[in-house]
């Protein structure tokens, strides 16, 4: 009876043996990658490829940054920061750009609607000095100067893109001069620096009718006094040369004091600009 007890035993122990092994190989069978031990060969091999990767960019940033880790560190907070502030200002230039500034463009087209152009802008031409820029209170200033009228849109435009101050178009008006030039000549009066003094000045000695805009800018930017045009006009010769003349007379040396020589001894009826600088010239 024992033998056969011990039989039974032996072969149940056997049969619990298997059963445990089957299980334990079961369990290991379904142990994900992560909870494999280190000496796994797969899990080594992983892992050395995530060093080799990180060695990899650590080494490219501190090559960026001069082989400096400090300024790398300053680098990446700095580029961290302006991530932020990138986001933070497109998310106010959003909304900026919502129905608030769709009311403001309402409110424009009503107030230019109001004002006198020569030619009335469409909707969208409107639209186009508002995105330009263009307030309202420069084309109020332009309407008072009863400038407006002589001007298209584009004009405008042009105008404000160049930098004319409402002040230097009033100036302008205040000499009688806005009706003798267009805007791009205004524009290049303005950006040549011409002031309306010298404008003024060319008025007062009976000359600005006799020049155009260029001719202005000419006489200015070669430096031509407000003093040589007054004593040309003294002498009486202002009315017998153009402004290229005057800008030969001054350019070439003639003086004022050689001017008046010449009217004292009545020489000047009967010689041209040109026959002045010769004579300058040959008296030098």
């Amino acid at each position: 009876m024992s033998r056969q007890r011990n039989k039974n035993k032996l072969t149940n122990d056997l049969d619990s043996g298997s059963d445990e092994k089957d299980h334990d190989d079961f369990h290991n069978d379904e142990i994900p990658k992560e909870n494999r031990k280190p000496s796994d060969p797969e899990d080594i091999f992983s892992r050395r490829n995530s060093w080799v990767v990180g060695i990899f960019i650590v080494i490219a940033v501190l090559w960026h940054f001069d082989w400096s880790p400090m300024k790398a560190a300053y680098g990446i907070g700095t580029s961290i920061t302006n991530l932020f502030e990138s986001e933070e200002t497109r998310t106010v230039t959003q909304s900026a750009n919502g129905d608030v500034a769709n009311l403001t463009q309402l409110d424009y087209l009503d107030r230019v609607g109001q004002l006198d152009f020569g030619n009335t802008p469409s909707t969208s031409q409107i639209s186009t000095l508002y995105n330009s820029g263009v307030s309202i209170a420069y084309l109020e200033a332009l309407d008072e100067t009863d400038y407006l009228s002589e001007l298209s849109y584009s004009g405008v435009i042009a105008l404000y893109n160049n930098g004319v101050t409402t002040a230097y178009i009033k100036g302008l008006e205040d000499i009688d001069y806005l009706d003798e030039v267009n805007y791009s000549g205004i524009i290049g009066l303005f950006s040549s620096g011409v002031p309306i003094s010298y404008m003024q000045h060319l008025e007062n000695v009976d000359y600005l009718d006799e020049v155009n805009y260029s001719g202005i800018i000419g006489l200015y930017t070669s430096g031509v006094s407000e003093s040589y045009l007054s004593t040309l006009e003294d002498i009486d010769y202002l009315d017998e040369v153009n402004y290229s003349g005057i800008i030969g007379l001054y350019t070439s040396g003639v003086s004022e004091e050689f001017l008046k020589g010449l009217y004292q001894r009545d020489l000047l009826d009967d010689m041209s600009y040109s026959d002045i600088i010769r004579l300058n010239q040959s008296n030098g």
